[in-house]
């Protein structure tokens, strides 16, 4: 692969780096310190893993996605050369400060994490203003708000509240839910409408279900400010409501239909678990003693939110020569590991050897995703094909 080739798309070096690291967060921290590897220089080591799974890992990704997607926004060229060449220099910045924390002071801490952030609002902003793209302002404002939350997260774990590291942890997943179904509800019945057409389905349409689908939006945010003030019977039935109101609106995309496309089923599964794992947070919210949040929490984490980071990343990787995109082995066997992971991640803390089936939980998260890489692979050589994420909006049937 010539080097230049490299960062001609934003989704090349970015969704790269979310690969690389999601398999190096879990082989570092639990793995290798479980084989006498040494720990991140982070007190306590879990702090660090929250952290960079969340604003190394899952920033990385949206990053890629966001660059990729905008140039559809505004009508130019992606972003290439330099600008990407500076975007991950601030990220890598980032992850490495991230492993000597305890002996990196704050002053220097907070600008080095929040560089790549800032950058990409930075860069956004000046591109959607430019071509008077106000829409799309909405995800400046969450790179905003994860450049906030980073600070915060940062703030307190210097200052060794490893509680309110942890709390704030519900809050990121809850603004990702958000993102999500705001994200997810709109790409995957498009993708899916556009699937029926090459099929010639002649079986019932997919169904947008506009109003429940802002109801599943507006519950998440009002679950995600009411876990700011910490109004845990206001959070409960927002997760109540975002869940029902989720999974009520997947139900009409016809889902059984995809069974054949593995890249789109997979779209809808991965999807499908946003409304189980709010309906799990919500449960450990009203019976605490019934089951550990963490691993709501976890659930959450590695089914929707790392699910969906996977399963529309990969379709970099899908394109084939006759233009059509197709999974290959590779993605199929990502997303069954995920979902295995994700399975294996529920269980444990029922179980009499709880360890054993975090490691293998683990290991198959890392399994995961180095099929990504794999897939990912023949994405990075020649000419980028673009767009890679996009699809026709979706019309009401």
């Amino acid at each position: 692969m010539r080097p230049a080739a490299f960062w001609q798309a934003p989704y090349r070096p970015l969704f790269t780096a979310a690969g690389v690291w999601a398999v190096f967060c879990l082989a570092w921290w639990p793995l290798g310190t479980s084989f006498g590897v040494p720990s991140p220089a982070m007190s306590p080591p879990v702090l660090w893993h929250i952290h960079e799974l969340f604003f190394g890992f899952a920033t990385a990704a949206v990053g890629g996605y966001l660059l990729t997607a905008m140039p559809n926004w505004i009508g130019k060229d992606p972003e290439q050369g330099a600008v990407l060449q500076l975007i991950l220099f601030t990220w890598i910045a980032a992850r490495l400060a991230m492993a000597v924390f305890d002996y990196v002071p704050l002053p220097i801490l907070l600008p080095l994490n929040l560089a790549y952030l800032l950058l990409l609002a930075a860069l956004m902003s000046c591109r959607l203003l430019a071509a008077k793209a106000y829409a799309k302002f909405g995800f400046v404002v969450g790179l905003l708000a994860l450049a906030g939350m980073q600070s915060r997260f940062l703030l307190l774990a210097k200052s060794g509240d490893v509680a309110g590291c942890i709390a704030l942890t519900q809050i990121l997943l809850l603004g990702f839910a958000v993102l999500l179904t705001f994200v997810g509800a709109r790409m995957i019945p498009a993708f899916t409408q556009s699937w029926h057409l090459v099929i010639n389905w002649t079986g019932p349409a997919v169904q947008l279900r506009p109003h429940i689908r802002q109801c599943a939006l507006l519950a998440s945010v009002i679950g995600s400010v009411a876990t700011v003030f910490d109004l845990r019977s206001l959070t409960t039935t927002a997760l109540v409501v975002a869940s029902f109101c989720t999974l009520y609106t997947a139900l009409g995309w016809r889902s059984v239909s995809t069974w054949r496309n593995p890249l789109l089923a997979g779209l809808h599964v991965a999807y499908l678990w946003l409304p189980l794992c709010l309906a799990a947070l919500a449960l450990t919210e009203l019976f605490p003693a019934l089951y550990p949040a963490g691993a709501a929490k976890h659930a959450l984490t590695i089914g929707a939110v790392s699910g969906l980071i996977l399963t529309v990343a990969g379709r970099a990787g899908c394109h084939t020569p006759s233009g059509q995109l197709k999974a290959p082995t590779s993605l199929v066997f990502a997303m069954l590991s995920l979902w295995w992971s994700t399975a294996l991640r529920l269980i444990a803390p029922v179980t009499s050897n709880e360890a054993i089936w975090l490691n293998g939980a683990a290991l198959l998260w890392c399994a995961a995703w180095i099929a990504f890489l794999i897939t990912l692979r023949p994405s990075l050589i020649g000419p980028p094909v673009r767009p890679v994420l996009s699809g026709k909006k979706a019309q009401k049937a």
